[in-house]
């Protein structure tokens, strides 16, 4: 049985060292296995729970880092294709403490494949998570699709973290037809402000974003705030809960580690507003460092502590 398994882009993080304005003022950078799916898998696999990856990589140097990262966290990445024909994905980030402006260099991430014994990987699963970098071109799509339908189809929960930026879509639908596509498939949905302002391209209240993620089709929407909390809702409720962060060193997988709180407390059995709460202990832990990865406590403490 594999816990956890993600489907999207796995990629390197450039981050820039120092906090200045704009990218095109950053002149030095640090290196981080990066990409949502990843570090959420990452973040999953060093709580002692099994999680893989359905990727794309390219056969050049960043990619053996990614599958060298990767192997070191006891990630499944029997999911992960390797070529020659496509370049690793390469983002360039600015260290930010508040939502980062990034650069992306695409080519793996926007032609991900699927073979047939991915379908079982994910028949196995508990959870099943993709983000917007899965659905953001035709081919990607369309093999998302096939995978939503076999998780659906084998009672696996299913999470989409809806990180839509334009300058990411290649797809020839636009991001409202393609939500609306996949939504009755979601369980869990946990856009930011920043993602509903992309997607919608006008400033709504908290409760009109969530009503037509609802309207669409997902079942539990958990909108984040950044330091201001987030609001979680099932459909029938809307209830407000309030950051526990204290320190904010770097907002680089903030997002990431509220999934992986989150999903560690369905796989464990909380309810899903005890896992979001659990959640937010995680993206509060992971502020205080540099980089998506980073040693955040046991979640048993972390229950103890925050919840």
């Amino acid at each position: 049985m594999i816990n956890f398994v993600s489907f999207g882009e796995v990629l390197i993080d450039f981050i820039s060292k120092d906090y200045v304005r704009g990218l095109k003022n950053a002149t030095s950078f640090d290196k981080f296995l990066g990409g949502s799916p990843s570090n959420i898998a990452v973040n999953i696999s060093k709580q002692g729970f099994k999680s893989a990856i359905i990727s794309r990589i390219g056969k050049d140097p960043f990619g053996e880092f990614i599958l060298e990262q990767l192997k070191n966290y006891n990630v499944d990445i029997k999911g992960i294709l390797q070529d020659e024909g496509f370049s690793t994905d390469i983002v360039y980030v600015l260290k930010s403490k508040s939502s980062p402006e990034f650069y992306p260099l695409r080519s793996a991430s926007l032609n991900l494949e699927i073979q047939d014994s991915f379908f079982d990987i994910v028949k196995k699963a508990n959870i099943f998570h993709f983000s917007s970098w899965s659905l953001s071109s035709d081919k990607n799509l369309k093999n998302t699709l096939k995978l939503l339908k076999v998780a659906k189809n084998n009672n696996v929960l299913i999470g989409f973290d809806p990180n839509y930026r334009k300058i990411l879509w290649k797809t020839s639908l636009e991001i409202e037809d393609v939500l609306k596509l996949i939504m009755p498939y979601v369980d869990f949905i946990k856009p930011s402000l920043d993602d509903c302002t992309h997607i919608f391209e006008e400033n709504k209240n908290e409760e009109e974003y969530i009503n037509i993620f609802h309207e669409w089709g997902v079942k539990n929407v958990i909108l984040t705030l950044g330091e201001k909390g987030f609001v979680f809702s099932d459909g029938k409720k809307i209830t407000h809960f309030d950051s526990y962060a204290k320190e904010v060193i770097d907002t680089t997988g903030a997002g990431d580690a509220f999934w992986s709180g989150l999903y560690i407390g369905t796989i464990i059995g909380l309810d899903p507003i005890k896992a979001a709460k659990l959640g937010n202990a995680f993206s509060a832990e992971k502020l205080k460092y540099v980089g998506a990865i980073c040693d955040i406590k046991n979640y048993k403490d972390l229950l103890k502590e925050y919840l």
